[in-house]
């Protein structure tokens, strides 16, 4: 039996070689000059965006500036399974753009809107070789939260990246949040939301979500890291195709073959209960309420500890992870 992590909060666990001291080292004095701001490290053919020196926010080839190279972006474009041609993207958080070049390349016939609350982060847009706004793209800066209470938006999908130096904006992932997030969609949208954390923060969003989409929900984890990607259906009768669409953008082989495998991964749960939106009624007890909740925390506690399993295949450190893809 393979053994389970014992935290989640950082993928690299091991004692830092001579290399990944004199990397980290290297972090924390451009953490020292930025005074608190992200930065930009390269290294080789890479570039990455820190907002401190513990985690990486985003990377880049600069090579080939519209790859994704990280996994966790790979994973939430399996959107494309379902909708390979969609209108309209929201995106909840910029990071060094890599959805955003992505989607702008590959989907040339879509608009995509970026929130982004920190006016710093989008001031590294060019070091990211992201393309000026214009009739397609429009970054904006403001608080996303704030932003959906007051805006009414129609997207076919929303990528809910939302992250900070201390890992998940707890303000991008409440109850009142997901439901701007479904207002926002068109009838048969997609919610993607990359989360990442220990069972106990997974499991509570995980249910919320069900809740939220009438238990209409699909996730799997990114092929390298322990980032879960979560895929949320507005409409009840959507669902991810098998086999793959055959209408998908012409896109590097290499992410076809992923989306293929993360197609082949992808989990949900079925309850033998129709849902408790569709339980409280007159006839529903707060016993048959109590006993759906947990059951539903108790198959997806079994579902995540099956998945967030310690995994020889990852990369150990980001020094081995940045050898991989220079």
């Amino acid at each position: 039996m393979q053994k389970i992590r014992a935290s989640l909060s950082r993928l690299f666990l091991n004692k830092p070689s001579n290399g990944e001291m004199v990397r980290l080292k290297q972090l924390e004095l451009l953490q020292k000059k930025h005074q608190g701001k992200p930065f930009v490290f390269d290294e080789g053919n890479l570039r990455f965006m820190y907002f401190d020196g513990k985690s990486v926010q985003s990377a880049m080839k600069l090579t080939a500036p519209d790859e994704l190279i990280c996994g966790y972006t790979s994973a939430m474009m399996a959107f494309l399974l379902a909708n390979p041609a969609p209108r309209h993207i929201l995106m909840i958080g910029l990071g060094g753009g890599s959805l955003v070049k992505f989607c702008y390349r590959y989907l040339p016939a879509c608009q995509i809107t970026v929130l982004e609350i920190d006016a710093d982060v989008i001031a590294l847009r060019e070091q990211f070789m992201l393309p000026a706004d214009d009739a397609r793209l429009q970054i904006i800066h403001c608080n996303g939260v704030d932003y959906l209470a007051r805006n009414k938006l129609q997207a076919d999908v929303v990528l809910l990246d939302g992250f900070d130096g201390e890992g998940l904006v707890s303000e991008l992932n409440t109850a009142a949040f997901y439901a701007h997030c479904k207002t926002a969609l068109t009838p048969e949208g997609i919610l993607v939301t990359n989360i990442w954390g220990k069972r106990k923060v997974l499991v509570p969003l995980l249910s919320e979500l069900r809740t939220q989409f009438q238990q209409n929900v699909w996730w799997c984890r990114s092929l390298d890291s322990y980032n879960l990607i979560v895929f949320s259906f507005k409409n009840s009768a959507a669902a991810f195709r098998s086999p793959m669409s055959v209408s998908l953008p012409d896109m590097e082989a290499d992410l076809v073959r992923q989306l293929e495998e993360l197609s082949s991964q992808m989990h949900t749960l079925r309850l033998s209960h129709t849902g408790v939106s569709t339980m409280a009624t007159a006839n529903t007890t707060d016993n048959d309420l109590a006993n759906y909740e947990a059951i539903e925390v108790v198959r997806l506690t079994q579902d995540l500890t099956s998945l967030m399993v310690t995994d020889a295949s990852l990369p150990r450190s980001e020094v081995e992870w940045s050898a991989r893809h220079q």
